[in-house]
């Protein structure tokens, strides 16, 4: 897929343990990605249902197929797209897959219920708490989601700008009647990051840093690949 390696946007390491960074994320987490949080929102609940690991690949594709349709793009130029945008997704697995296995960093769930033996006196242990999702069973650090969501935002955004766009839709996978509604790419794209904190599996620190790795590995895909259509 045109990278020379799989660590080749290998992000550093997460933060310190007794970070103020990692305490920031602790607790944000803690607060608002639990079972029982009472500071989430029911509109933020809604968000942690419907972004299923099977939503998140075809939603990007389902968004570029409306707004293509809206900016009226020739064939040559919705191959070139579709291509960019569908190389640069699976370009963030084996990126993510290197880093996560790479650096081992704990999920919420263990960081929580064991905040008593991280060294950093503003995390405070949580013994039974756990998260609105259900914990993957890979290391958190990165976010494939963030990633995948940096990568598809760094190529539709060139085309279609980052600005409001005509509304567009994303579409559950199992029951078409659930739908979410966008104004722009950054706007899906921050909602499928900061899912992953009002679900419980991501602190945010990590989120960011893979929208990075994502919208690298985007730049990289169209600069390899592609050229205008004249």
């Amino acid at each position: 897929m045109g990278m020379q390696s799989a660590d080749q946007f290998r992000p550093g390491p997460p933060p310190q343990l007794t970070s103020a960074l990692y305490a920031r994320d602790y607790n944000e987490t803690k607060e608002l990605g639990g079972t029982k949080s009472a500071k989430r929102t029911q509109q933020q609940t809604d968000a942690v249902r419907f972004w299923t690991q099977a939503n998140f690949g075809p939603s990007w594709n389902e968004a570029a197929r409306q707004l293509s349709a809206w900016k009226k793009l020739s064939l040559a130029e919705n191959a070139r797209l579709f291509a960019l945008l569908n190389m640069s997704i699976a370009n963030t697995f084996i990126t993510d897959w290197d880093a996560k296995f790479h650096y081992n960093f704990w999920r919420p769930v263990t960081a929580i219920r064991n905040g008593d033996i991280d060294n950093n006196d503003a995390t405070e242990r949580e013994a039974g708490w756990t998260p609105l999702n259900v914990t993957p069973m890979h290391p958190e650090y990165p976010s494939q989601a963030s990633i995948q969501s940096g990568a598809a935002a760094g190529v539709l955004e060139p085309v279609f700008g980052t600005g409001t766009v005509p509304a567009f839709t994303a579409t559950d996978a199992v029951d078409a009647r659930l739908q979410r509604s966008f104004t722009s790419i950054g706007q899906m794209a921050e909602e499928q990051r900061m899912v992953r904190i009002w679900g419980g599996i991501h602190f945010r620190n990590t989120l960011e840093v893979s929208d990075q790795m994502g919208r690298k590995i985007a730049a990289h895909v169209i600069s390899t690949f592609m050229k205008p259509a004249r």
